[in-house]
């Protein structure tokens, strides 16, 4: 397992993009929409209060929350991404759970790990402190890579959402709920479909299947310097990768789709309550 500096080193201009955004500019819009449904699934189960996010990235969702009047806090490895979110919520963010812990005495309404649960070194002893920071009747959100699914076993060790060496712990969903039940909560949605995650995950395989690059298109998206590979060898994947995303994107979301109806999404979210 490797130390927390080591750790924040693959959080990096690389991994994050230049300037501000993530990926380039019309995918980074969408990503704004993305976040926005983030943030009206919390209102819908959580219509007021206090609101920790933990990996929170840029800050784009708990932005949205504040300007609907919650209370936000987040959390972030002190990376690109901290200070961006900084500047995004216009308030500090703090760079561990241990230090809302030591600094918090209010409960919070609602804790939630998009997508940051898996970045956890010790994801049980994280659990254990959200726990103690979560109202009674509080909404802990998860969502996360889905190892049990039908995707994982087909992409192997090609699975876009084995994301290495920043994935630390991959989890069994459907396992975890059924933990997180003996632990004093009760499930009140299990979403099995994300259109942000599950489509492109599964349209990167269908491309490595006819003899794509591993990760493409999706290193495509991503707002990074070009590779040192000659441009002449980089030109031609992508000229006939653009001719074939329509249908290959089509079967993506079809197959992604199929996948999730039989409760196996290559990433799910849970939506908790604490009793």
């Amino acid at each position: 397992m490797p130390d927390s500096r080591t750790l924040a080193g693959y959080y990096d201009r690389a991994y994050y993009g230049r300037n501000e955004g993530k990926f380039v500019g019309p995918v980074e819009r969408i990503v704004g929409l993305f976040r926005y449904l983030r943030a009206k699934a919390v209102r819908d189960l959580v219509p007021s209060g206090r609101i920790l996010d933990v990996g929170c990235g840029r800050g784009i969702m708990l932005a949205l929350l504040k300007t609907w009047g919650y209370e936000v806090h987040g959390v972030e490895l002190d990376t690109v991404a901290a200070a961006r979110a900084r500047r995004n919520l216009n308030q500090p963010v703090s760079h561990s759970l241990e230090e809302i812990q030591h600094g918090e005495t209010r409960p919070f309404q609602a804790v939630s790990f998009w997508h940051s649960l898996e970045h956890m070194p010790h994801p049980g002893e994280t659990l254990r402190m959200v726990h103690d920071l979560l109202a009674p009747g509080g909404l802990l959100i998860i969502a996360a890579p889905h190892m049990g699914s039908i995707q994982s076993r087909l992409a192997k060790t090609s699975w876009l959402h084995l994301d290495l060496p920043r994935h630390l712990i991959h989890f069994h969903m459907e396992r975890l709920a059924g933990f997180l039940k003996t632990k004093g909560y009760e499930v009140v949605r299990h979403d099995h479909f994300s259109l942000e995650y599950n489509v492109i995950d599964t349209l990167c395989h269908l491309y490595r299947v006819i003899g794509f690059p591993p990760l493409f298109p999706f290193d495509l998206i991503r707002n990074v310097r070009p590779s040192n590979s000659p441009a002449h060898t980089r030109l031609l994947p992508s000229v006939v990768g653009a001719c074939l995303l329509v249908p290959l994107g089509a079967l993506a979301f079809l197959l992604a789709c199929a996948f999730s109806a039989v409760r196996s999404g290559s990433t799910t979210t849970l939506f908790l309550r604490k009793r």
